[in-house]
Order: structure tokens, then C-alpha cells, then sequence
């Protein structure tokens, strides 16, 4: 794809640059304007993003980079801080894994550091402590007033 060119945008390129994930760690010397990417790194990463959109994950978190430098895994971080790693193959299931690890986090108030879905038994999961905390608001309690009577 060429570059878009600014003035012939109706949406400011800056509105779409928040809403896209940033695929990182390509090789530039394979990117060629007009030439599809070989990679298996690259397709799993688009496949990555479009099996995110019909997760059940999406709506909770967003992708804000999606990693291609390792060999055999993508590495997707969210817009949360959280690391979540890939494997090229099964991306459904394990977006489906990866919701059950988040609602688990949550019933334990804790967020997602980094989780390993590469793996296919005993996930490894780091947490951290969830930074969401309801605000409890103190009641205004007004002090009781004592009549005082003359007998």
C-alpha cells in the first residue's frame, strides 16, 4: 500500500493511528509498496488482528502493538499494559482461553501482567494488582442535636 497522502483524507490520519494496532518488529528491507509480506510472523499478526475483532475479548481491552520479532509467536500488548503471546495456529481458542484468564483475573481483582497462550497446558500467568478500585465516598453524616430543656 502507498502512503496516504494527508490532503486527500477526510479523517485526519491521526484519528486512525489511535484506532489501528502498530505492527512492530518487521524486517524493513521485506516491506515493498505493491508486494504482499511472506512472513508467517506478518500473516499471523493480521490474523491475529482480525480474529480480535470477533473475540470475546474485544470491547474489554484494545491492541495497541502486536509484536513479529520472535520466532514461532506473536506478542499483542494492550492499551492496559498487559503482554499476551500467540501461537500462529488456533488464534480463536486462544482468545477464548484468554477471556477465562481475564474473568478469573477479575473475580480476584487482579489484572494481567503477561500470559503465555503459546503454551497449551498449565498457561503461565503473571498479575499484577488491578488498578481499577471503586471509590467509596464517605456518607455525610450530620451530628445529632440535643435539645436541652428547661424543666
Amino acid at each position: 500500500m502507498q502512503p496516504l497522502d494527508p490532503r486527500l483524507c477526510v479523517i485526519p490520519l491521526s484519528q486512525f493511528t489511535n484506532q489501528l494496532p502498530v505492527i512492530m518488529g518487521l524486517n524493513v528491507f521485506q516491506l515493498q509498496p505493491g508486494h504482499r509480506v511472506e512472513s508467517p510472523q506478518v500473516q499471523a499478526a493480521l490474523e491475529l488482528i482480525g480474529a480480535f475483532k470477533h473475540s470475546p475479548m474485544a470491547g474489554l481491552v484494545d491492541l495497541q502493538r502486536v509484536d513479529v520479532s520472535q520466532p514461532g509467536v506473536v506478542v499483542a500488548t494492550t492499551g492496559q499494559g498487559s503482554e499476551i503471546t500467540f501461537a500462529f495456529q488456533n488464534l480463536e481458542q486462544q482468545l477464548s482461553r484468554w477471556r477465562k484468564i481475564y474473568d478469573l483475573g477479575q473475580t480476584m481483582s487482579k489484572t494481567i501482567a503477561s500470559v503465555d497462550l503459546a503454551v497449551s497446558n498449565n498457561v503461565p500467568v503473571r498479575w499484577t494488582a488491578s488498578t481499577v478500585v471503586p471509590v467509596i465516598t464517605p456518607k455525610n453524616t450530620n451530628p445529632l442535636k440535643t435539645r436541652r430543656r428547661n424543666v
